[in-house]
């Protein structure tokens, strides 16, 4: 049998298995890595579609109460109604930053069917990074009466709130029987930073129930 023959029948030396098995290993590692970015970065897009998602939803449901502050007092535990119809500050509400409570109208009640009215008093709070909105059924409560909750964004570590009226934006409001003409919320989001609103107030809200009874 001729050399050449021999060399045939040997097959591949063992030298050139193990360069073949290094060769699909590196290629197999290299087409791992991509997969795993391409699942990761696909990952995040989602995480990063549904957190803009839930903004959206949050700022909706913002919108549609900072629009449609009424300039009306109400009573809290059955007191006496309260001078302030816009009530904003720290802790309030039990926020662990600021938070705000007001008088909406607009509240649906189709043909009158629900035992209501279609104005509520609604609340914005942060518990535990939560962005938090409050509502009772009745704008006026009675003692013990606990408003419903619904978280409505998660990682907010961060509530505040400034007020235009005399030209200018203040951080406090404290004036009796009044509204201001525009409110900026400021919510700080985890890995987001800053966001900021603003609302002008519709005119209606700026009649007081003092400036009616003059009319």
């Amino acid at each position: 049998m001729s050399q050449i023959n021999r060399r045939q029948q040997q097959g591949f030396t063992l030298l050139e298995v193990l360069v073949a098995i290094a060769v699909f290993a590196m290629l197999s590692l290299s087409a791992n890595q991509v997969i795993t970015n391409v699942m990761r970065s696909d990952a995040q897009s989602k995480d990063h579609n549904q957190r803009l998602q839930a903004i959206q939803r949050t700022m909706i449901m913002m919108d549609n109460d900072f629009r449609q502050i009424v300039a009306r007092k109400f009573r809290v535990d059955a007191e006496k109604p309260t001078d302030k119809i816009l009530q904003a500050g720290e802790y309030l509400l039990d926020s662990s930053s600021e938070g705000i409570t007001f008088v909406r109208d607009g509240w649906q009640n189709p043909q009158s069917m629900f035992p209501r009215g279609d104005i509520t008093r609604v609340g914005y709070r942060i518990i535990d990074d939560n962005l938090e909105r409050i509502w009772f059924r009745y704008p006026d409560t009675v003692v013990g009466a606990k408003p419903l909750v619904r978280v409505l964004l998660t990682g907010v570590s961060d509530l505040k709130f400034e007020f235009y009226y005399d030209k200018q934006w203040h951080k406090k409001w404290d004036k009796a029987d009044s509204l201001p003409t525009g409110i900026k919320v400021i919510m700080t989001l985890k890995k987001l930073g800053e966001i900021e609103r603003i609302y002008l107030l519709p005119t209606s809200a700026l009649r007081t129930d003092k400036s009616k009874a003059d009319a």
